[in-house]
């Protein structure tokens, strides 16, 4: 298969990294080629350092199947993010983002130039009528730059952020046939639980903080054990007690664990049913039909018997391969035993396939000014194609006059031989021949002297950073020392700039288009960049001398600056003196 139909997919879990890679086809179907977990073995009292354990446990995992320089899409566990489904009033379709952005303001818990946000229209729900919904997501960009940070280290690139419930319906939607009855996914991770409603093409999500970690951390305060040792006592021991008249296990440990679970399982349920309830009477939705098991915890022994009594609905583990063809090289017994790790990996590829029924994206600041540049390339390129063009042809036209110049004058030499008679005028039209050449000589050398410009303009389109404009480039000659160059010319007697040594280079800079913010370091930062280059004299050490000035108002939209960049090779923009 073609690696243009290949999709590179990672699900950064609370305590597991995941990665799959899947092959479309022309169709759309994907075919799963390669897959693998890791243990990102981080002790959830410590979730600062967890940056410093993604990047080992990811390449580990990536060496060990021959993984390198992807473009990957990445997912994020839904507990880092803000979720909220909103009602908006009724509006134009033109206004609904900005009355989504107005919703955003109120109801994200940070300021929102803190966050990464994007959102998502819902379908009208026929108890609504026609009131329009949405949901909105966002996260913390210092979270969401962290987790893509230490992702890229590896040697990806990430392509698109989404998040891992999002990932889970389109997953669903995929793999299960639709139905008008409500189902319900239950996806329980480490840290929390994802509650997942599902009713026909709408959908409801709700988190809730009960999950694997809570059962370790229980079964460490019970047993006096260390968190990793209760870790290892849960997944080798731990079952959901059935109570009743269910006799215990021989194992006193094994009988104390199943019970710690079974309490921390009825907590979960309780929650489970007060969602139930706040969907049904407050969203009107119908009652969920089918119970569907996913998520690294939801593999503890007997936990669908346990959630089926609870809630008197059918339970089945949720299998996200079901519509996924198999590659012939992959180990099927590792891939069952892991399926219940695929379902975010799956619904991540799906994004490529087409249209989902759930898409956001959430664009770290790193990725947000590295789209924001691949939009600008092409104005970059075509500014740049346009310069050449204008040399080149200006180029042609001195060739072309060249030629025929040197054609006059081959013509004059042949007849000159036979003119002797005519000497005199000979002589004169030999002075005006060698007058005109000189005179196109210096064109020609203007001309290759104008290269210079192209070569100096291309420089500085090349070094400007994101965010700063040039409104105004001056060429001026023998600034006085200590002088305001800006407002020297040079020039000599009659008025003209006969060589230029600086360029005098005025404009506005800001950091960011979207938050506004400014920061005059950028400006130095292009000042050295320029240092860098074989044609301005520019000091590294002490730019003050080149950097002017820069800032000004803090509140103003962008601020100005002022620099002198002084040639190592001065520019002459006159021909050479005709020669007497």
């Amino acid at each position: 298969m073609a690696a243009a139909n290949k999709v590179f997919t990672v699900d950064l879990g609370t305590s597991t990294l995941k990665f799959a890679e899947f092959g479309i086809s022309r169709g759309g179907a994907l075919t799963l080629l390669r897959f693998g977990v890791a243990e990102l073995g981080l002790d959830p009292n410590k979730e600062e350092e967890r940056a410093k354990f993604i990047t080992p446990t990811l390449a580990k995992l990536f060496k060990e199947h021959r993984i390198k320089g992807r473009e990957v899409l990445l997912s994020i566990s839904g507990q880092s993010v803000f979720m909220r489904f909103v009602k908006l009033p009724p509006v134009d379709p033109g206004q609904v983002e900005q009355v989504v952005k107005f919703e955003a303001q109120q109801n994200v818990p940070f300021p929102i130039d803190e966050v990464t946000w994007d959102y998502q229209m819902m379908p009208t729900r026929a108890a609504t009528g026609s009131e329009a919904e949405a949901v909105i997501v966002a996260i913390k960009k210092e979270v969401i730059e962290a987790e893509v940070e230490a992702v890229e280290r590896v040697g990806v690139k990430i392509k698109q952020v989404d998040v891992a419930p999002f990932a889970l319906l389109n997953a669903f939607r995929y793999s299960e046939p639709q139905t008008d009855d409500c189902a319900l996914i239950i996806d329980m991770g480490a840290r929390s639980t994802n509650l997942v409603f599902v009713e026909k093409n709408s959908f409801w999500i709700r988190n809730v903080p009960i999950a694997g970690n809570q059962i370790s951390q229980s079964i460490c305060n019970e047993m006096q054990e260390p968190f990793t040792a209760a870790e290892t006592l849960k997944k080798g021991k731990g079952f959901v007690s059935l109570g009743g008249v269910y006799a215990d296990p021989d194992d006193a440990d094994a009988a104390r664990i199943s019970k710690l679970i079974r309490s921390t399982m009825t907590r979960l349920h309780v929650d489970i049913n007060r969602s139930i309830a706040y969907y049904r009477t407050t969203l009107n939705g119908a009652p969920p039909k089918r119970v569907f098991l996913t998520g690294g915890s939801s593999q503890l022994p007997y936990l669908d018997l346990f959630i089926a009594d609870k809630l008197s609905l059918p339970v089945a583990y949720f299998n996200p391969l079901r519509n996924v063809n198999l590659d012939a090289s992959l180990n099927t017994a590792y891939l069952q035993q892991n399926n219940c790790y695929t379902a975010e990996l799956v619904g991540l590829a799906l994004r490529e396939t087409g249209s989902c029924p759930a898409e956001v994206i959430l664009d770290a600041p790193t990725l947000a000014a590295r789209s924001d540049k691949r939009r600008k390339q092409p104005y970059y390129f075509g500014a740049l194609a346009a310069w050449v063009l204008l040399f080149v042809c200006v180029g042609l036209y001195y060739n072309q006059q060249i030629v025929v110049a040197n054609a006059v004058a081959k013509t004059l030499r042949d007849n000159a031989q036979n003119l002797e008679t005519m000497a005199p005028k000979i002589e004169t039209l030999a002075k005006k021949q060698e007058a005109l050449t000189q005179t196109l000589d210096s064109v020609v050398r203007l001309g290759n002297q104008r290269d210079a410009w192209m070569q100096i303009l291309a420089a500085l389109n090349e070094k400007i950073p994101e965010g700063v404009w040039i409104t105004e480039l001056i060429p001026v000659s023998n600034p006085p020392a200590g002088g305001d160059a800006s407002h020297h010319s040079g020039a000599g007697a009659e008025g003209t700039i006969d060589d230029v040594n600086m360029l005098v280079i005025s404009g506005l800079y800001h950091a960011n288009a979207r938050t506004q913010s400014v920061d005059s370091t950028m400006v130095g930062n292009f000042v050295k960049a320029l240092a860098d280059l074989p044609y301005f004299d520019i000091d590294k050490n002490n730019i003050t001398g080149t950097l002017l000035a820069a800032g000004g108002d803090p509140n103003a939209f962008a601020q100005k600056f002022s620099m002198h960049l002084k040639l190592k090779a001065p520019i002459s923009l006159k021909p050479e003196a005709k020669k007497p």
